[in-house]
């Protein structure tokens, strides 16, 4: 059994308030040995709520949510509907528990560092709500009114795009295909144990281009991984390298989240900052193991992202010994 800290609770409290701030209410919640579990309200009340478990030893959130028990003479029908489903979901998924024959719509994310990232806790739970908004009542067809699969997916596509999950479709209203993620061109190297090591790129050098650090706690080891991804996508495009000559030539440039994201929104976007350092600077001697000139490519130059207002991580004492909480 873990003991559950101070910080396992602030992130199981802020969880808490995204639900409030979307306007809904914590109906029931439970302390579990190694993990802390709520029931929140849905507007469509016979689905069962929103179910969320923060598990601190793995820093995962699980969301959840339950409707209805199937016949087992239409569990083929709704494998094969589900399965059509999934192919196009993308932060969530439609299963089946084997002994209830319930049917769950799940999601999750990770929580690296010390607290949650709520900007992306609410772009998921709303992601969460629209799907099931969307797919349980089509899902209830094959059980209510015997369509067939292909009739249901037939009228998927009719659904209006404003109450569709906006991966689902595209502009001319026909199903996309499954989206194929493109591996990035370098590597995000960052750090599972404390004290922790910035996250930092490998490879941009051969590309012409600077070598990317965040410090570790600033949103964690996968989303820092993100925003370092975005902001090479950024600055590659033709319009945006004058940017980085400025860097170069030691100059912050400042960018915030639709910058970088623009498909996304935000209602209180993080503003970054980008600003040249040097191979003596302790965040860069951690990250790529410096003791000497010697340890590092002449060729290679260096980019600190920091978000504004986190003057610590631009001190050579935050990083002395790995970071620490």
């Amino acid at each position: 059994m873990e003991k559950l800290n101070s910080k396992d609770k602030q992130i199981y409290d802020d969880m808490k308030q995204c639900f409030v701030d979307l306007g809904m209410k914590i109906i029931k919640e439970e302390n579990l040995p190694d993990a802390l579990r709520g029931m929140s309200t849905f507007e469509y009340p016979g689905y069962g709520g929103v179910e969320f478990i923060f598990v601190p030893s793995h820093n995962i959130i699980d969301l959840s949510m339950r409707y209805a028990d199937f016949q087992r003479d239409k569990l083929p029908a709704l494998y094969e509907l589900l399965n059509l489903i999934n192919l196009n979901m993308v932060n969530s998924h439609f299963c089946v528990e084997p002994n209830s024959r319930i049917v769950l719509l799940r999601s999750g994310m990770n929580v690296t560092g010390y607290f949650l990232n709520k900007i992306d806790f609410k772009t998921l739970l709303g992601q969460v709500l629209a799907a099931a908004h969307t797919f349980f009542p089509l899902i209830a067809k094959l059980q209510l009114n015997d369509q067939t699969v292909q009739s249901i997916m037939e009228e998927l596509i009719k659904v209006s795009i404003s109450q569709m999950p906006p991966e689902f479709l595209e502009p001319n209203g026909k199903m996309n295909e499954p989206k194929k993620s493109v591996e990035p061109p370098f590597i995000v190297h960052a750090c599972a144990d404390m004290p922790a090591f910035p996250t930092h790129t490998h490879g941009l050098t051969e590309l012409g281009m600077p070598e990317f650090l965040i410090d570790h706690l600033a949103f964690g080891g996968n989303q820092n991984g993100g925003r370092i991804n975005a902001s090479y996508d950024y600055f590659t495009k033709p319009e945006n390298k004058g940017k980085l000559e400025a860097i170069k030539n030691g100059e912050t440039v400042k960018l915030k989240d639709p910058d970088l994201m623009p498909s996304c929104e935000y209602p209180d976007p993080h503003v970054y900052c980008y600003r040249r350092v040097y191979p003596e600077f302790e965040m860069v001697k951690l990250a790529y193991c410096i003791e000497s000139p010697d340890d590092i490519d002449p060729a290679m130059w260096f980019v600190q992202i920091y978000v504004e207002g986190d003057d610590f991580a631009l001190t050579d004492e935050y990083y002395k010994g790995g970071i620490k909480w």
